[in-house]
């Protein structure tokens, strides 16, 4: 497996990038939907903690994905004669970057402006930029809440693409980030 793309596949670097972001914004959003269960204490801190810890690694992530996404390119698609599916699907990648962005981001910007710092594990707290403000929180935290409700569709929509150009198209669309036979770069 070859590190960088090709006009063809994705690369070992890119099917990374793919699959932890993937595995992070389905943690963050149960863990997120845990919290809101739970009654005001010490183990919702914790968890609050852990949540928002993971979700600056998520944003951190994400821009080093954009960077690599920038100076790579994407793969021509799998089926080059579908150009206006095509132009819907390279619109719905960098619509879900810019989510996948702007959710952590908003999250910080909710937590920031709060009465406490938010924490990276238990090594440092991030610099405050916000003073606190209760109805800035709230008005970042909706931010937050509602982007996680679009993104959320889009992403499933996202699996049943690639359930469609597998099953359907029996193409190498799914293939390509997931390392299977038929992931050729010809």
């Amino acid at each position: 497996m070859q590190f960088k793309d090709s006009p063809r596949i994705f690369g070992l670097i890119s099917v990374f990038f793919h699959w932890i972001t993937a595995l992070l914004v389905i943690a963050l959003f149960f863990v997120g939907q845990v919290m809101e269960d739970m009654p005001r204490g010490p183990e919702k801190g914790e968890l609050m903690n852990l949540h928002q810890s993971f979700g600056m690694i998520l944003l951190g992530l994400v821009f080093l994905r954009l960077l690599w996404r920038i100076s790579q390119g994407f793969p021509e698609p799998a089926n080059t004669s579908a150009t206006s599916m095509n132009k819907v699907a390279r619109i719905w990648h960098w619509s879900l970057l810019f989510l996948i962005i702007a959710v952590p981001v908003f999250g910080y910007l909710a937590s920031e402006s709060g009465f406490r710092g938010v924490p990276f594990f238990d090594f440092f707290i991030f610099p405050d930029i916000l003073e606190s403000n209760y109805e800035l929180r709230q008005q970042f935290g909706d931010i937050h809440a509602g982007l996680v409700k679009i993104l959320l569709p889009l992403v499933v929509i996202h699996i049943l693409a690639a359930f469609k150009h597998h099953f359907w198209n029996r193409d190498i669309t799914l293939k390509r980030m997931l390392f299977l036979p038929g992931n050729k770069n010809s």
